[in-house]
């Protein structure tokens, strides 16, 4: 069988049906040879005719089983392929992104996972390249009121890179989960996602798997997308408790600093 350029999955949860159709049709404009599937963790498939006429391959969960596990499921699907896009259904994809990852991933080998600059949708840059958390980062993003920010401001902005900035290729540790361009031996190789997170965290998590195994996890500014960011995390109580959680479940697996 014949390997692909480049397979894809989406995992949606009562997204609205035009973001979703828009991020498809984002991933479809690519010229390279790819194939995407679509996994659905909604209780029911009413999502399913937002699909209608695109190219992809649905799975309906029925329940939903989580971010990680949801991607989990897609890779088992997938055709053979060089590499492999994890994509949330918020991007918007801009039409020579994946053709620049993929030559980027090609002259460099020992690259596992890339991500792109990361565009709001007006233009300006989100800041999502990350230094592994302590516990003290986590807290402080979530809780500490943006008013108070200025009192711990170089810390965050360490965090998140800005002494390093995003205009150049930088080797990252901690890789956003909102579009992931993984080399799939090495995405398969360390076992996917460890689907014990619902949600948060696992790409912080994979990021490290991937390093873990040799492999660098690098930030690649010449490709674009766009994040129509909803940051659950930050309008629900429900999703608050998820993030602890997940948090904790990481630093239980992987150590770390309190400050």
């Amino acid at each position: 069988m014949k390997s692909l350029d480049c397979t894809a999955s989406i995992v949606i949860y009562n997204n609205s049906p035009e973001m979703i159709r828009k991020a498809i049709e984002s991933f479809l404009s690519c010229p390279l040879d790819v194939e995407l599937q679509i996994v659905d963790n909604s209780p029911t498939d009413s999502l399913k005719s937002s699909l209608y006429n695109l190219p992809v391959r649905y799975h309906l969960n029925g329940s939903n089983a989580g971010y990680g596990r949801g991607h989990n499921k897609a890779i088992g699907e997938c055709s053979e392929s060089k590499y492999h896009i994890i994509i949330n259904p918020d991007i918007i994809i801009v039409p020579s992104a994946i053709e620049l990852l993929s030559r980027f991933m090609n002259d460099n080998p020992d690259i596992g996972m890339v991500s792109p600059k990361v565009l709001n949708e007006d233009g300006t840059i989100q800041q999502l390249n990350k230094r592994y958390p302590t516990v003290f980062d986590l807290f402080a993003r979530r809780f500490i009121p943006k008013s108070l920010h200025y009192l711990i401001q170089p810390r965050l902005d360490r965090y998140e890179m800005k002494d390093v900035g995003y205009d150049d290729i930088c080797d990252v540790e901690c890789i956003s989960g909102c579009f992931m361009f993984c080399r799939t031996e090495v995405l398969k190789k360390v076992g996917g996602f460890d689907d014990r997170y619902f949600m948060y965290l696992e790409d912080f998590d994979l990021s490290r798997k991937v390093q873990q195994a040799g492999y660098r996890t690098v930030y690649y500014p010449h490709a674009t997308v766009t994040h129509l960011w909803e940051r659950a995390s930050h309008k629900s109580l429900k999703m608050t408790w998820v993030h602890i959680q997940s948090a904790i479940k990481y630093f239980n697996k992987w150590g770390g600093k309190f400050f």
